[in-house]
């Protein structure tokens, strides 16, 4: 950036350049009125927050008013800027109310803010200002790989109907679960051509991971190409010039947030790349569509290699008449008529819903969101327009084809189907523990209790996958329009993850990639788990201690009477731990391992009361995927199997606390060598 600093636009630039020749007072009037900006965008269906109330005066603020306030809602002002004053509340408990970051506020809080609103605190010319009550947005589910806290949202700047710059603001606990980036959110720059983001910042600092762990670099924004074409027809709605759009993305699709006629400029920090060289490649050309302005923004700003050639294998061809899904509250089916010449679409009144003016259709194995027009004398249940199928060929003379079976396509349930069964194959041959256990571990110890200076040196198992095939064949698992695929897209980045922990055996970025699979020790989780070691009272496990093959014959009889006998036990001599289950109906147990009596009844409840049972009623489910488990799961499964022993009620002693002394342990090996932890475990606890 240094060396690009003569490109890079700074604020008077921006203001002499572009603010007072391309944006109007009327267009900054136009975008600082909130309210005004989500009517215009509503009534054209755009969509936005609801809105619950405008106040416009403190007479209006009754004890009524707050009592008939929902449990989730957002406090802003009208005219802010820069996400000042904004209150989110997520839940009521009482008579108070709870913000995102935990903080508690009270009727009279609540009244305290909201006159400070009108009072114009928060407004951007300091005068009167109304307070807006509108409806919190629940994040769409990708996000959460990126962060817990809040609502992350996307700038879009737009110049001359071209998108030139996006960045995706991620809160942070800092920012009071804010995307203010002032307040500590951090800032990551999107590819105009991918929508996947490039790294990131944090105030004045790079970043290239999250603070949970995740990458920086690679996050795919979903509803991309949606998000550009919105962008560009709010600006050639608006006619502002010179535009910043914020949205997010929520389960219900793209929402838009605000519009921005003085857009700030640390979108050039998120991306490193200077503004003013966009800004200016694109400020002569005739843009004529929002379409077009899309497509010239993705020639000119990818990253990623855009080809040149035609793409006439990857556009499906479709008929003058072809059966398509109406993707309504009960999902239809029905005819479409295609005109090449027609300027609208048009939809039969009998499968009209509510006031919508657009309608959810998918054509061709592509879902599209079309304006329409009312009619019931077309020949048809829908015609749609040429001009809005450019990614199809039409070839007229096409015959219709055969009506689909269901609305949810058989053919659908049928990729679904084989994705899995590819799932369930590769993740079976990514056999992490066995990978990541080491095989010296006896040796190790010995000589590591007999020499005070030794550090272990492992050895592992040599990895007899082929890693990258593996990862390309994870990459040709296609996409499928159906409910349970994001199952599937978030266990193939899993896998992804595991792959590269395997692959990392031996490096320092193990552990990253260790954190993406399971998670990290927070400090917060740390500070738990001193305040669970220090607050639990250890009662003595005193019940008599059973020899290996004792307890085997305990395991299996339990196997048997949960009617589990088809399940064997194994005994092995190089494990970590005590005993282990297995997804080939297997368990192992380690040679030369003890049990008191009470923990081996703990052991059987958490791991075959427990894993085994989930497992095996996933065996039982149509897809694989519930018995391999889904992205995570084990997070969720380990809760409930230390739940589940602690429900018997036995006297474990230092079992107890085992799960906080592991935590220690994690938290504490990122800041220590081998031995250092290991002396600062044995005289701390």
């Amino acid at each position: 950036m240094f060396y690009k600093s003569k490109q890079i636009l700074g604020m008077n630039a921006r203001n002499l350049e572009y603010l007072y020749k391309y944006n109007s007072r009327a267009d900054k009037r136009f975008a600082d009125d909130k309210i005004y900006t989500k009517n215009f965008l509503l009534s054209r269906n755009v969509g936005a927050a609801k809105l619950f109330h405008v106040i416009k005066t403190e007479t209006a603020l009754t004890d009524d008013f707050f009592n008939s306030l929902p449990d989730k809602f957002v406090i802003k002002p009208n005219r802010g800027f820069a996400g000042a004053g904004i209150i989110v509340i997520i839940k009521k408990r009482g008579k108070d109310w709870e913000s995102i970051s935990g903080k508690k506020y009270d009727k009279e809080h609540l009244l305290l803010h909201c006159i400070e609103i009108l009072q114009g605190k928060y407004s951007i010319s300091g005068v009167h200002d109304d307070v807006i009550f509108e409806e919190v947005l629940d994040a769409h589910p990708s996000f959460r790989s990126l962060t817990e806290s809040g609502l992350p949202d996307i700038r879009v700047i737009v110049f001359n109907m071209v998108p030139v710059m996006a960045m995706l603001r991620v809160p942070t606990p800092e920012s009071d679960g804010k995307a203010n980036m002032e307040l500590g959110a951090i800032a990551l720059g999107i590819d105009i051509g991918s929508g996947r983001t490039t790294g990131g910042a944090k105030k004045s600092k790079y970043i290239t991971k999250m603070p949970n762990g995740e990458s920086a670099v690679g996050f795919q924004v979903e509803y991309w190409d949606e998000i550009l074409e919105d962008c560009s027809k709010i600006q050639q709605a608006t006619g502002i010039g010179f535009l910043g759009v914020d949205l997010t993305l929520t389960k219900t699709g793209v929402k838009i947030l605000e519009v921005n006629a003085r857009p700030g400029l640390k979108i050039q920090i998120a991306n490193k790349i200077p503004l003013r060289t966009r800004l200016e490649k694109v400020k002569d050309l005739k843009v004529i569509t929002p379409e077009d302005g899309v497509e010239v923004a993705k020639r000119l700003f990818s990253q990623t290699l855009v080809s040149t050639e035609p793409d006439y294998k990857e556009k499906p061809v479709l008929g003058p008449l072809e059966y398509v899904v109406l993707n309504l509250e009960q999902p239809k089916s029905a005819i479409a008529r295609i005109e090449l010449m027609a300027e609208e679409n048009v939809l039969k009144n009998k499968f009209v819903q509510g006031d919508k003016k657009v309608i959810d259709i998918t054509i061709g194995g592509k879902r599209l969101k079309l304006p329409f027009v009312i009619k019931n004398n077309i020949g048809a249940d829908v015609v749609i327009a040429g001009k809005y199928l450019k990614e199809f060929y039409i070839d007229p003379e096409l015959p219709l084809g055969a009506p689909p079976a269901s609305v949810s396509s058989q053919l659908e349930e049928r990729v679904l189907q084989n994705v899995d069964e590819k799932i369930a194959e590769l993740d079976a041959q990514i056999k992490v523990l066995s990978l990541i256990n080491p095989r010296n571990l006896k040796e190790q110890k010995e000589l590591f209790f007999k020499n005070p200076d030794y550090t272990p040196k492992f050895l592992y198992r040599e990895v007899e996958i082929d890693t990258k095939l593996i990862r390309n064949d994870l990459k040709k698992v296609p996409e499928v329009n159906h409910i349970l695929f994001p199952l599937y897209k978030s266990k193939i980045a899993e896998l992804e993850a595991k792959l590269s922990m395997i692959e990392s055996r031996d490096s320092t970025e193990f552990n990253h990639f260790s954190q993406a699979v399971y998670g990290k020790v927070s400090k917060h989780y740390y500070q738990e788990a001193i305040k669970f070691i220090n607050e639990t009272e250890i009662h003595p496990d005193e019940s008599r201690e059973l020899q290996l093959k004792e307890a085997i014959e305990v395991v299996e009889l339990f196997l048997q009477q949960t009617k589990l006998g088809h399940w064997k036990v194994k005994v092995i001599e190089e494990t970590v731990v005590d005993i282990q289950v297995t997804k080939k109906e297997v368990i192992l147990m380690k040679k030369g391992a003890t049990f008191k009596e009470n923990r081996l009844k703990a052991l059987l409840v958490h791991e075959i009361g427990t894993h085994v049972f989930r497992f095996e009623n996933g065996k039982r489910q149509p897809l694989r995927i519930f018995e391999r488990g889904t992205a995570g799961y084990l997070r969720t499964e380990e809760g409930i199997a230390v739940w589940n022993q602690n429900q018997l009620g036995l006297p474990l002693g230092d079992k107890q606390i085992k799960s906080g002394y592991l935590i220690v342990a994690i938290f504490m090996a990122e800041k220590m060598g081998f031995r250092d932890l290991f002396q600062y475990l044995q005289s701390t606890f």
